[in-house]
């Protein structure tokens, strides 16, 4: 068997750190979890953590990009294939992204106090709502790129919105949620109620 090369044994080892990151900001919060904790969970040394990341902002600047890559590849495979609307009234677009959306919510909130994350989380919506656009605009392109953006923006809303209210008790009948948010999704883009997310 072919033995890997340095440069693949070093992504190896950067995603065995980006993991027990994750896991560690699940666990503690953004702020709690140390780079001891991170070192711990990965079964590493603090050292050999620096060798690969220069700080947590960089650690972090990997989880948004590997949340952003998740994302971009459900953009662009999701198409007619999901129902969103029914995601949508359960508050989760997956069971898996369930993870995601609590580390976004993390990051998000330390962007508003640091302006490092803030520039990275500007960067991955930017990417994720410009990805969505041209799907978006691909299935129908009788829209206007205004308005196909405008459009976008609004399902991220919702898509968001649900993410921050999975953390509270479900006030509403799940169907009858999920009835809705076709009615509006089908008002946004026409023929489409299981329309791709920006997120």
């Amino acid at each position: 068997m072919r033995r890997p090369s340095k440069s693949e044994r070093d992504e190896l080892r950067r995603l065995q750190i980006v993991t027990a990151a994750q896991a560690c900001v699940l666990r503690h919060g953004f702020h709690a979890a140390s780079m001891g904790q991170i070192a711990s969970q990965a079964q590493m040394s603090v050292g050999q953590i620096y060798r690969y990341f220069a700080n947590k902002e960089a650690i972090v600047h990997a989880i948004v990009e590997h949340i952003v890559s998740r994302r971009l590849v459900w953009i662009g495979s999701t198409g007619g294939h999901e129902d969103l609307p029914s995601m949508l009234a359960r508050r989760a677009l997956s069971d898996e992204d369930a993870g995601d959306q609590a580390l976004m919510l993390e990051v998000t909130a330390e962007a508003s106090r640091n302006p490092a994350v803030a520039a990275m989380v500007r960067t991955a919506d930017e990417r994720l709502h410009a990805h969505a656009v041209a799907v978006v605009r691909r299935d129908h392109p009788h829209l206007q790129a205004a308005d196909v953006s405008a459009r976008v923006e609004l399902i991220a809303v919702l898509i968001d919105g649900a993410a921050v209210r999975r953390l509270t008790a479900q006030q509403a009948d799940t169907a009858a949620l999920a009835t809705l948010y076709r009615e509006v999704i089908e008002r946004l883009l026409p023929g489409d109620a299981a329309a791709p997310g920006k997120r």
